[in-house]
């Protein structure tokens, strides 16, 4: 299944969730600690009918050490405590997969995870074998929602239907989802689709009366041949330009006094607690002053892509957001001088989808460094190689990132988990302040 953060087709997934297993997993004493930097994660949200996300699925993969199950528990275990659930999810549910093995042997592990976030994801491998159910009643009876994976059929989720919360199909491998949700529509069960990797599938499923959605849907253009971004979306686009190209204090000045909307938010926007300013800022000329040319105009294009994306689900800008700030933070550790560029290259590479048009149309509508429009249109070019671990993350393409920390770039998955999710929180607390302008 490919999701932003799906641990299905790895073995040992249940050990994922030993990662808060404070007091079931910590190394015995005398036992040497378990390095953690061969395990890297990501996520993948999950939208509900207003395309707005409710919650994150939770992957990861890893090179798991000799030594039977409790060595490999340790390294998930490490790997997660330091990076820390809230910053992957904030506080927002999670799902979890878990196998047979967590399901016969890791019930203990629950009682260390907040029922109220976590959602464990029955993976479709799963036997409806009698201790199986009753390990999953288990669960029910502390708290835990229960979700049932990539169901295909009638008969496969019959067992356990007395006992879930979610069922899971996909969108693409279920030629007909109807029968299966006639059979088992009621009150307490939600359906969610996978595998949404449109606008018009995400439509068709909700025409379906689905209740949860899965996919890269949001991050796509909807493309019209013939159409043309509409003039309130290329006014926002030229003054974007204006203040990305303004060269002077004054310059930039002119460019924020034409409109007043946009001098409200910024102001704002700079007062809000995510800057930390000792003193209120009252007057653009004042935050000109306070912060400088470069940070002006870093805030400006934040607050006009959010502009930009009026009528498209916040994920998109958040996504824009995390993405700007884990390239940035990725060429600062790998020891580039100018990383300025590499903000932008994650905050455009959503344009298209904003502008509904492709990539390549989408940059015709404003002016950007070259090696910045290459790293937009070729994943292979050297700036396109640094968006395309980004992309990897998102996707769960690990054989990409295994390519990259191994190509001399002296950086391994600890320092990837890192930097991606201080990105992950970093964007978290940007929208949570823009969401009030």
């Amino acid at each position: 299944m490919r999701r932003q953060v799906q641990i299905k087709h790895w073995p040992m997934a249940y050990d994922l969730l030993k990662v808060h297993a404070r007091g079931h997993a910590w190394p015995q004493p005398g036992r040497k600690p378990v390095m953690t930097d061969k395990i890297i994660i990501g996520r993948q949200p999950v939208f509900n009918k207003n395309y707005s996300v409710v919650g994150y699925e939770i992957l990861f993969r890893g090179e798991m050490p000799t030594g039977g199950v409790d060595r490999t528990a340790q390294v998930v275990v490490n790997t997660l405590i330091d990076l820390g659930l809230d910053k992957v999810a904030g506080s927002l549910p999670v799902f979890f997969n878990i196998d047979e093995a967590f399901l016969l042997n890791g019930i203990q592990l629950a009682e260390a995870l907040p029922p109220e976030q976590v959602h464990f994801e029955i993976l479709e491998t799963v036997p409806p074998s009698e201790a199986v159910l009753q390990a999953c009643r288990a669960l029910k009876s502390k708290g835990y929602s229960l979700a049932l994976d990539d169901v295909t059929s009638i008969e496969a989720a019959k067992p356990f239907i007395d006992i879930v919360d979610i069922i899971k199909l996909d969108w693409l491998a279920t030629a007909d989802p109807l029968p299966i949700m006639r059979e088992f529509r009621r009150s307490n069960v939600r359906f969610l689709a996978e595998k949404i990797d449109s606008y018009e599938a995400a439509e068709a499923a909700k025409a379906m009366n689905f209740d949860l959605f899965q996919g890269f849907f949001y991050c796509h253009p909807e493309i019209v041949s013939g159409n043309k971004p509409p003039e309130s979306r290329m006014s926002i686009l030229r003054a974007m330009q204006q203040a990305m190209v303004a060269a002077s204090i004054d310059q930039m000045f002119t460019v924020i006094k034409q409109d007043v909307t946009l001098s409200y938010r910024l102001l704002k926007y700079i007062n809000s607690a995510s800057f930390g300013l000792k003193r209120e800022v009252q007057s653009i000329e004042q935050a000109l002053a306070l912060l400088g040319l470069r940070n002006i105009r870093r805030w400006l294009t934040l607050l006009t892509m959010t502009s930009l994306a009026e009528n498209k689900p916040p994920e998109l800008v958040r996504q824009a957001m995390y993405r700007a700030r884990f390239l940035e933070m990725l060429a600062k550790r790998m020891g580039e001088d100018v990383i300025d560029d590499d903000f932008l290259l994650g905050l455009f590479s959503i344009l298209d989808a904003l502008l509904d048009c492709t990539m390549q149309d989408s940059l015709k509508e404003i002016s950007l460094a070259q090696h910045v429009q290459s790293g937009l249109l070729d994943l292979n070019s050297p700036m396109g190689q640094k968006l395309a671990v980004c992309l990897s993350l998102e996707q769960g393409n690990w054989d990409y990132i295994s390519k990259f920390t191994e190509n001399g770039r002296r950086i391994d998955y600890r320092e990837i988990n890192m930097i991606q999710t201080d990105a992950m929180q970093w964007a978290d607390q940007q929208m949570a302040v823009l969401s009030t302008l």
